[in-house]
């Protein structure tokens, strides 16, 4: 019996995806939500967000794709314990989120952002500099997009450390583990990237304790997800001057209020959630790859362990 696969995004996206299924396993049928003639037979849901009753919908629905890297968004939780949850390892991904991190950590360390609310004031005044080696970067998050991170990172001669929930060796970077060393991996940054999965245990874990724990004058870049940090909380800490920049990148709210407080605040770089975007090629090519890997039996990449929530 013939696989199918059904498709629920842009149709952009989907138009390409289909056609590369079409040259690389024609025999595996795609269909564009909503329109399915006969919806007991799909197998596969790709999709950001999925259709509200896709339980009911496709009863003998066998594994559910996401198209980002992140997960939290199809709640994992609700979802049957027969169907298969895999994330998106895209490859244009991690390098967009690579060079993002790279990008926002220069910024503040270059004082961009400085420079930026002097020019609104006609102001010329030349600031101290250190040097990359001199500036300790922390990642939340040692996963794939975390991994790319840091190397990127390290490639520009930052100091570089990681955090993650169960514990990690990686080559010139400094790791902590697990609650018990949160503390001391935050106390040690100068410039910390959030880079989490958002699970139960991360929703609100950048707020005024652990932001505290950040040496005077520390920055902070969010493009994990909105809810890892405590609006007041970070807003408080920017105008007491414990910190100094946030660039941030996702929100709880999306897309941001009008009047929110992060558009005006000074120490705020506000970007709608681009530091990494599904590439229709490079995601594609891993698409194919994991269906095919369906097809022969064998372990897809990017399979979520429900215990962990990614």
């Amino acid at each position: 019996m013939a696989l199918n696969i059904l498709y629920r995004g842009p149709e952009e996206r989907g138009q390409y995806w289909q056609t590369l299924f079409a040259q690389n396993l024609p025999h595996v049928n795609w269909h564009t939500w909503p329109n399915v003639a006969d919806k007991d037979t799909i197998d596969m849901l790709v999709c950001w967000i999925p259709p509200r009753e896709y339980q009911q919908d496709y009863p003998n629905l066998k594994v559910l794709f996401s198209v980002g890297a992140g997960v939290d968004q199809l709640k994992v939780n609700e979802v049957p314990e027969h169907i298969q949850i895999v994330r998106m390892l895209d490859p244009g991904i991690q390098q967009g989120m690579t060079e993002f991190v790279s990008m926002s950590v220069l910024n503040i360390h270059r004082n961009t952002l400085a420079y930026v609310n002097m020019n609104k004031q006609a102001q010329w005044q030349q600031l101290p500099q250190k040097r990359t080696a001199e500036v300790r970067v922390g990642i939340m998050g040692l996963g794939n997009l975390g991994l790319g991170a840091a190397t990127g990172l390290l490639n520009l001669g930052f100091k570089v450390a990681g955090w993650s929930k169960t514990a990690k060796q990686l080559s010139a970077v400094e790791c902590y583990s697990g609650q018990e060393q949160l503390t001391a991996f935050l106390q040690q940054t100068d410039i910390l990237v959030c880079l989490l999965p958002l699970t139960d245990e991360t929703r609100g874990i950048l707020n005024h304790r652990t932001l505290s724990c950040l040496p005077k004058g520390a920055s902070v870049i969010n493009v994990g997800r909105g809810e890892h940090i405590v609006e007041q909380d970070l807003v408080e800490l920017l105008d007491q001057e414990h910190l100094r920049y946030a660039i941030l990148d996702v929100f709880a709210k999306e897309p941001l209020d009008i009047d929110h407080v992060y558009w005006q605040h000074p120490q705020i770089w506000v970007t709608p959630h681009v530091a990494a975007i599904t590439q229709n090629d490079s995601a594609g090519q891993a698409l194919l790859g994991n269906v095919q890997r369906y097809l022969n039996n064998q372990a897809m990449l990017g399979a979520v362990e429900r215990t962990l929530g990614y």
